[in-house]
């Protein structure tokens, strides 16, 4: 008894899934797919990849069931249930515009941007209450790393190099400066 007899054109196109897709599950599933339609069994096909023979029967019935879908949707999973994504992309909306300005436009005294005072500024502009580490995780997924202040001197004199022995070409004026932001690592 043949289980899933496929057409020429499946096969090649579980061949090409197995080749481009980066997703185990598909890769699976397309290789079982294509041994089933060779006629091996599902018992040797479970022991090949590791699953229960019902799962491999669940997977044909799956595929069987949507032959109106999308070749690859029939392949990839159910859609999970689960609790959607609350404020997270209202967060990555209003992240990027902030991290473009300083603080101080917001009235704040800070030269760079901290989790905590990115929480106050969503909670004072746009009524978001939101905690630090949501902050930090919204950073992280946004792949923004924070680069630690690396302060210059400051207050140098105009002189100071020709104090030193230097000529007045290379005397130059260091400025309080902050190196520190929320960046794209490259």
């Amino acid at each position: 008894m043949n289980l899933l007899t496929l057409s020429l054109s499946e096969r090649r196109a579980l061949a090409k899934q197995i080749q481009e897709t980066k997703d185990v599950k598909v890769c699976k599933r397309a290789q079982a797919f294509l041994w089933l339609s060779e006629g091996v069994s599902i018992r040797e096909i479970s022991q090949r990849l590791g699953i229960s023979r019902q799962t491999m029967y669940d997977w044909v019935s799956f595929y069987q069931n949507r032959r109106n879908k999308s070749f690859i949707s029939r392949l990839q999973d159910r859609p999970k249930p689960g609790r959607p994504p609350g404020q997270s992309a209202v967060i990555f909306r209003e992240l990027d515009p902030l991290l473009r300005q300083s603080p101080r436009q917001y009235g704040y005294h800070h030269v760079e941007w901290t989790a905590p005072l990115l929480a106050k500024v969503l909670k004072r502009e746009h009524h978001l209450d939101v905690s630090t580490k949501t902050i930090r995780r919204c950073l992280q997924q946004l792949h923004d790393v924070w680069k630690r202040p690396a302060y210059a001197l400051a207050r140098q004199s105009a002189t100071w190099a020709q104090e030193k022995g230097g000529s007045r070409e290379g005397s130059t004026s260091v400025q309080d400066v902050s190196c520190s932001s929320w960046m794209k690592p490259s």
